[in-house]
């Protein structure tokens, strides 16, 4: 029997990585229990739980509130969450058919965590699948669906999907709009090396305008490549994003991998007239501060109601970031108005920390930076004095429509973060020099920028002068990972979560601050964190099954932080980041306790492999 354990044990992950001697000792202490199909093991808020769990034959399944959540074959282990915790079980557990079960004791499951590292990371990595499967039951629950939440929560094959047909390249504009007029269309196909579009305003602007003969003019020589296309699945709410961010009409659908046509705004329109669209449209005609304050103040509604309906945190953090761009945008305008000028050469507002990665929650500061070409002279006018007014006006706008000055003055009104290209050289070139902590923190804080208004082309032009002083400044990326190591998630060895606390400071930055260095070093242009360590894992810089944990810990962080700020919201009382540990329930208390494992985990992977040698 004993020998029939130790063989068993050995053919399975994690115990596989156990010594000979210990595998021995460890099958005399291991109890053989059979459970009939459909017996319960355990029930979800029973007592804490005493043994751990290992599957022999058979098969179990884990239920939270009445839905499966996982379901477990032979060589699985459970039951661990609430031997490292102390706290009763979180899920319930039943024998789907006849199964045997080993069960270990809690004393000497807890002995080998302790003196066996990779069998302890096993258990701390497998907590992300739980993360995984339960994060999807963490919302406030509604009672009653509004229309535009039932609407952005529709799929793009919801809508009508327009057919449109494909023509060869040669065809000359003419016969397109033929096309177009014969079957009602605004817009067609053109096949080349990839697929384009030729709409009727490309018409007017490419041919008409510029005097080119229709009957003459192939449609791929005014045709856009490629067409920009969602899948079919994909929400209503990912399509409206994708136009509105690449300020376009329509959009082509897909259906495994195939175009199969297009939907326009006019089709989004007719189907629902309080959608996203009409939310942006707005935005772009708005003419005063006021405007803009009245719609601005409409997101945190927004929010929350696509919240309670069940809407992912990343969707609704695009959303916001968008909404925030669009609005950014209008007050640059109004701005310029307010001056009387237009600027003097090409500039760009940029956005930073949360919003540049656009994972804004309903916290939003004004984290903003300017950059200007100041490569050659202008006689015409001071550009400096240009952009020193523009700023101050910038920034007052926003304060007034509603997003708060930033505590520590990242704003454009601070000429610290209001430099021509030449000066952002300079001023970055002796940061990353110097890797003191007040330097660590500025390129944590501006390194997540993009261009929310004005010249894409200078801020790119800025990213690839980064990466190219990042070559020679690793010691300066290691003091950059240090910090995201300073501050460790409250959480004991035994798991118990030490009272409340800020779970950004805690929880979100250690991950956001380690990513956007490590995609530093690696040269990753992306912002998101969810898409730097994707890339991270592509690149073999972060482990395959460390990047899957830390994107489920890291969303399930962002979503239990929304949801407080919600509910602090339902209370009256400000939107923060502190979280109680006690206010929270059982399933989302365990939940939060692995997730800061993975963070800590993560946090041991930077230290071993990155920082180290650095002092203290």
């Amino acid at each position: 029997m004993i020998r029939d354990v130790e063989s068993f044990l050995k053919e399975h992950y994690p115990f596989s990585v156990l010594p000979g001697e210990t595998l021995g000792a460890l099958s005399y202490h291991i109890v053989v229990r059979y459970y009939p199909g459909g017996e319960t093991v355990f029930t979800e808020g029973s007592k804490p739980l005493e043994y751990l769990y290992v599957v022999r034959k058979g098969a179990i399944a884990l239920y939270v509130d009445g839905k499966e959540i996982d379901f477990l074959h032979e060589g699985d282990v459970f039951g661990y969450p609430s031997l490292l915790s102390g706290d009763p079980p979180t899920s319930t557990a039943k024998a789907v058919q006849d199964t045997i079960l080993y069960l270990i004791p809690k004393d000497v499951f807890l002995k080998l965590i302790e003196k066996y590292e990779e069998f302890e990371l096993f258990f701390a990595k497998s907590l992300a699948k739980k993360l995984s499967n339960t994060i999807r039951l963490i919302k406030i629950p509604s009672e009653e669906q509004s229309s535009l939440e039932r609407f952005l929560t529709l799929r793009v094959k919801d809508l009508k999907v327009r057919d449109v047909p494909f023509l060869k390249g040669s065809t000359t504009v003419f016969e397109a709009a033929k096309v177009m007029r014969e079957r009602n269309l605004s817009c067609v196909f053109v096949l080349g090396k990839d697929v384009g579009i030729v709409t009727e305003r490309d018409i007017i602007k490419r041919v008409i305008a510029q005097g080119r003969d229709p009957k003459v003019t192939p449609i791929g020589e005014v045709a856009t490549y490629p067409v920009v296309c969602v899948d079919e699945e994909s929400f209503i709410f990912e399509a409206i994003l994708t136009m509105a961010e690449r300020n376009i009409r329509r959009i082509g659908v897909m259906r495994e991998g195939r175009i199969v046509g297009v939907i326009e705004d006019k089709d989004i329109i007719a189907y629902e007239s309080k959608n996203l669209l009409i939310l942006i449209k707005e935005i772009e005609k708005a003419s005063t501060v006021e405007d803009l304050r009245h719609i601005y103040s409409l997101t945190t509604d927004l929010v929350k109601n696509l919240f309670l309906q069940g809407l992912k945190v990343t969707y609704i953090s695009r959303l916001i970031s968008e909404l925030s761009d669009k609005i950014m945008a209008r007050a640059v305008l109004l701005t310029i108005r307010e001056i009387g000028l237009e600027p003097p050469v090409s500039f760009s507002l940029m956005v930073l920390g949360s919003e540049g990665r656009r994972e804004q929650t309903l916290k939003t500061d004004q984290d903003n930076a300017l950059i200007y070409d100041d490569t050659y002279p202008t006689l015409e006018r001071d550009v400096e004095d240009y952009f020193t007014r523009f700023g101050e006006i910038l920034s007052r706008i926003l304060t007034d429509v509603g997003f708060p000055p930033c505590p520590g003055n990242v704003m454009v009104r601070n000429p610290d973060w209001r430099k021509g290209i030449v000066s952002w050289r300079e001023t970055i070139k002796g940061w990353l020099s110097n890797p003191d902590p007040q330097h660590t923190l500025r390129v944590g804080i501006f390194f997540d920028f993009r261009n929310a208004f004005g010249s894409a082309d200078i801020v790119e032009e800025l990213r690839n002068y980064i990466f190219k002083l990042i070559d020679r400044n690793d010691l300066f990326v290691a003091y950059m990972l240090l910090d995201s190591i300073r501050v460790k998630p409250p959480i004991s060895f035994m798991g118990r979560i030490k009272g409340g606390f800020d779970i950004k400071r805690s929880g979100i930055f250690p991950v956001t601050q380690g990513v956007r260095a490590l995609a530093l070093r690696s040269k990753i242009p992306d912002t998101s964190t969810l898409d730097r360590i994707e890339k991270l894992v592509g690149s073999g810089d972060l482990p395959f099954d460390l990047g899957e944990d830390l994107r489920e810990a890291y969303t399930f962080l962002q979503t239990l932080r929304l949801k407080t700020q919600i509910e602090k919201l339902e209370e009256g009382r400000e939107p923060d980041n502190n979280v109680n540990p006690e206010r929270l329930g059982k399933l989302e208390r365990d939940l939060l306790k692995d997730s800061l494992k993975i963070v800590a985990e993560f946090q041991a992977f930077i230290d071993r492999r990155f920082t180290g040698f650095l002092p203290r």
